[in-house]
């Protein structure tokens, strides 16, 4: 492996990194819509969420609290299934449970951040192409100023990120940029990340001399299993377009032999309305009573008279 740093966003250098509370801290005083700033963090127990189906290695986790008690459940996800909805909500609930002991009172709950960081594309909209930070509320529908205070998510789509596209707070610029710039081929930090102790501790802890052959054969195990789950989700992916092509060409030609049918039967129904029509116009001089015999409407047993 001929790498001078590692990919923070992988499970080992992730953690490293963000086990550091100070850094952690600025992170997220740089990067979440927080009322006030974080002046100082805790690490809790991260409890076992439940496994999305096929993607083992693509999630890492970390949680803490800071001096006023609101809980933060942190993230990294390296690749996205609609299944991961369920688990950050699982993750934000549990934060909130697990704050309440026996006989405790309700307004003892403090406030839970779910922060995912997410190495991939969720909201695919054309009008969503640059918005990177999505923050969710509970809110009144009729009235979205009215919050219900308590659980908040927020969603990081670092592909979407790029300093160009927006304007950004340096400090936030930085951050992102070290979670989507660092451990790639050629990676170099410049000035702006050497020049802002937090940043560039954070690279430091990205070195790979800083990393044993134990650890690093570790990173790189974990890197084949990323690939193979994102395989796994690929093939899962084509498969079921491929199924989902097929089932709708069956249906299609079922519903297309349907709609001939219908539509032949009712072709043949009217000509027949049409036939009896015309032979009593040559009888009969009543258009009412024609019409009514043969089913047709009366503006068109006048129409058929006036062209026999």
């Amino acid at each position: 492996m001929n790498l001078s740093y590692l990919d923070p966003k992988i499970d080992l250098v992730f953690k490293r990194v963000f086990s550091r509370a100070n850094l952690l801290l600025d992170f997220l005083n740089a990067v979440l819509p927080l009322d006030a700033p974080i002046e100082s963090l805790t690490y809790l127990p991260t409890e076992q969420a439940p496994q999305v189906p096929g993607m083992r290695f693509s999630i890492v986790d970390v949680k803490c609290h800071d001096q006023s008690g609101q809980v933060f459940v942190v993230e990294m996800q390296m690749l996205w299934t609609d299944a991961y909805f369920s688990r950050i909500l699982f993750s934000g609930a549990q934060a909130i449970v697990n704050q309440l002991s026996s006989g405790a009172a309700y307004q003892s709950l403090c406030r839970v951040y779910s922060v995912t960081v997410l190495n991939d594309v969720f909201e695919k909209a054309p009008s969503e192409k640059d918005r990177w930070l999505h923050h969710y509320k509970i809110t009144r529908l009729a009235e979205h100023d009215k919050v219900l205070q308590g659980l908040q998510f927020v969603i990081l789509e670092l592909p979407k990120f790029t300093p160009q596209t927006r304007v950004e707070k340096q400090v936030t610029a930085l951050w992102l940029r070290f979670l989507c710039e660092t451990g790639k081929s050629g990676f170099v930090p410049d000035e702006a990340f050497l020049s802002y102790p937090p940043v560039a501790n954070a690279v430091k802890l990205t070195e790979f001399k800083g990393y044993s052959a134990v650890e690093i054969e570790s990173y790189q195990k974990y890197l084949d299993a990323l690939s193979n789950e994102k395989s796994f989700l690929l093939d899962a992916e084509t498969k079921g377009r491929a199924q989902g092509m097929e089932e709708g060409r069956v249906e299609g030609m079922e519903e297309g032999i349907e709609k001939g049918r219908v539509a032949g039967l009712q072709e043949g129904i009217e000509k027949g309305r049409l036939a009896v029509a015309r032979n009593l116009l040559a009888l009969l001089d009543d258009d009412e009573a024609i019409a009514q015999a043969s089913g047709l409407a009366l503006a068109a047993i006048k129409k058929l008279r006036q062209g026999a």
